[in-house]
């Protein structure tokens, strides 16, 4: 079997046992090829606050939630140019693509469906919530085989659109996050459906 489609059974694995809630599939990388820093790779327990929270149902500012963020990483050796983020989340998980912006620093966007009133009933997907994530990072193991050990990020909503028919003035929210690895995973091409047990 070739190399990339391996990659993408393995990312497949990972997606069924996420479950449902997560946004709209997110397509590989490609081109994966090794770059210079830390490999971005692993299991990472976060710990966050709400920077902002505006009309955001059961959140507010400077609450505190803990967080564990899978790091799956596309190229079988070194720092790949992309890496794949699987978030839990309150209920739910995402998963994304983050693009290498410069040595140790990745951005990426996605987005879910959050649950919205209209009328007597709510729409369990009413509201789609688009957002950014950055990771930055600021500690990995040293030599050859640099692995990233711990990490900041930021995720960032700014809108949010209402898809039903009825008027609502939506909110919008931020976060910090701090994390540090908790646990270490084989390169995803030679990773087996277990892999992506959660």
């Amino acid at each position: 079997m070739r190399a990339p489609v391996r990659w993408l059974l393995a990312l497949a694995g990972v997606a069924g046992a996420v479950g449902a809630g997560a946004g709209p599939d997110v397509p590989p990388a490609s081109g994966q090829v090794p770059a210079p820093g830390p490999r971005l790779e692993g299991r990472f327990a976060m710990a966050g606050r709400v920077i902002v929270a505006t009309r955001v149902p059961g959140e507010h500012t400077g609450q505190l939630v803990l967080r564990n963020w899978t790091f799956l990483a596309p190229c079988p050796t070194g720092t790949c140019i992309d890496a794949v983020l699987v978030r839990a989340r309150a209920g739910a998980a995402d998963r994304l693509i983050l693009q290498r912006r410069r040595t140790g620093y990745y951005v990426g966007s996605g987005r879910f469906y959050a649950p919205l009133r209209c009328g007597k009933r709510t729409d369990p997907r009413g509201e789609l919530v688009p957002f950014t994530i950055a990771v930055q990072v600021v500690a990995a193991t040293h030599g050859p085989r640099a692995t990233a050990t711990r990490l900041r990020a930021s995720y960032a909503n700014r809108s949010r659109t209402n898809r039903t028919p009825c008027f609502s003035v939506l909110g919008h929210d931020s976060a910090s996050y701090h994390g540090h690895l908790i646990g270490r995973l084989g390169p995803l091409l030679d990773a087996s459906a277990g892999a992506g047990d959660q």
